[in-house]
């Protein structure tokens, strides 16, 4: 007579001897499991952060070894201060300082990358789908006071993303100069400081290009003269939200680039929450397929706002305030809209009226305030079809409109003018 525990032991057995019989073919087919992302350490390969020895090496030791990982691959920089003395190419990579570091401004939470890359050749090459995160560029002058260096960061291919950087007293900060295609770049909390040409050339993107929380800030005077903050080109809908330039000689600068394939292209994009302060002149449009401003300041000592050359521009709930020339000088473009936006003069620079045209195919001015300080707006030949209507003047010595411009077809009506 079986004992009936010792019958379910059998079939136990017996079910699980099968089952493992039955499985044994696949399991020996199969590789074993790889791991599909890794990061490594650039002091894995010998730097050593100490800002005194050239740590170049080991650095691109580490980012080609992270190149021929899978997927995901980054490499991480401890803190401490590399020497960096030749280019390094960065590809499909993630080159990451801090993580959780808040945004640098005026103090040094991120391990930094001391430049000594000579001119005119860029500190990283960024290629396809590259990442910065987290770091810190500091330029050296110990030696030359007067030195010069190519771009901090060289953008040579699309989808690269730069977020939480600081670049401080670079000659050019972030660069994509027209020669590829830059599409899908994303910079995001990026604080340039000290920039002693341009804080940030773009020439080059199809699809869209984001910049938010970008800040070219200065504090040396000389550079009032030197500095624009963000030279931009060919780009197929650029968004700009909450940037900022302080000190420079333009804020944001927008030209035609020739491309690789001979054909002039321009910018076509928008500018939301953006912000120039005590700089020479705050928007200078050469160019530019479209561009929208909405909100935010303009306040500068010469010029707020320049069109100068062919484009659709248009323009909502900005605040413009210049010293010695215009907050808007009109020299040219195909369409020009400005609604809901305030034009001041600081006091003291009232010879010069707020708003001159002198050409433009195309131009609305409605539901605008302009302030006492100055003429507000100044019409001249060369203008050809315009309208200003809905605006409001404060009482002013100063004429609201002034029309030398007998030849132009133009509705001027509705508004309320502070002449006396």
């Amino acid at each position: 007579m079986f004992h009936f525990d010792y019958v379910r032991l059998c079939l136990l057995a017996a079910l699980v001897s099968a089952t493992a019989a039955t499985a044994a073919p696949l399991a020996t087919g199969l590789a074993p499991a790889t791991n599909t992302s890794a990061t490594l350490s650039v002091q894995d390969f010998g730097a050593v952060g100490d800002g005194v020895k050239d740590d170049t090496l080991a650095f691109q030791a580490a980012i080609d070894a992270a190149g021929k990982l899978a997927t995901g691959h980054s490499v991480r920089v401890a803190a401490g201060t590399y020497r960096i003395t030749a280019p390094l190419t960065l590809g499909s990579t993630l080159l990451i300082g801090s993580e959780s570091g808040g945004w640098p401004a005026d103090s040094r939470p991120l391990p930094t990358i001391l430049v000594d890359v000579p001119a005119p050749l860029p500190t990283i090459l960024a290629g396809l789908g590259a990442s910065i995160h987290g770091l810190s560029f500091d330029f050296d002058y110990s030696k030359d006071k007067a030195r010069e260096f190519g771009p901090a960061i060289q953008l040579v291919g699309g989808g690269v993303s730069i977020v939480n950087v600081l670049i401080h007293q670079p000659t050019y900060g972030i660069v994509a100069d027209g020669t590829v295609n830059c599409g899908r770049v994303n910079l995001q909390n990026i604080f340039i400081v000290n920039a002693r040409r341009i804080g940030v050339r773009f020439e080059y993107g199809l699809d869209i290009i984001t910049m938010n929380n970008v800040e070219v800030w200065n504090y040396l005077p000389e550079l009032l003269e030197t500095t624009t903050g963000f030279l931009i080109g060919a780009a197929d809908e650029i968004r700009f939200t909450n940037c900022a330039v302080i000190g420079a000689a333009i804020g944001f600068h927008f030209i035609a680039t020739k491309l690789p394939n001979g054909q002039i292209s321009r910018a076509w994009g928008g500018m939301d929450n953006c912000t120039v302060d005590y700089s020479g002149t705050g928007i200078l449009v050469d160019t530019v397929k479209v561009l929208r401003i909405t909100g935010r300041s303009f306040w500068t000592h010469h010029y707020g706002m320049v069109i100068a050359g062919e484009g659709d521009v248009l323009v909502g709930t900005a605040e413009f305030r210049s010293n010695s020339n215009q907050c808007l000088m009109v020299k040219g473009g195909d369409s020009l809209t400005v609604t809901g936006s305030s034009f001041k003069k600081n006091a003291g620079w009232e010879l010069e009226p707020k708003v001159v045209i002198t050409g433009g195919k195309l131009i609305n001015l409605t539901g605008n305030t302009f302030d006492k300080n100055s003429a507000g707006i100044v019409l001249e030949a060369g203008v050809s079809r315009i309208g200003i209507t809905g605006n409001v003047f404060e009482q002013s010595d100063y004429p609201s409109i002034i029309d030398r411009a007998p030849n132009a077809h133009k509705v001027i009506q509705s508004n309320l003018t502070g002449d006396r």
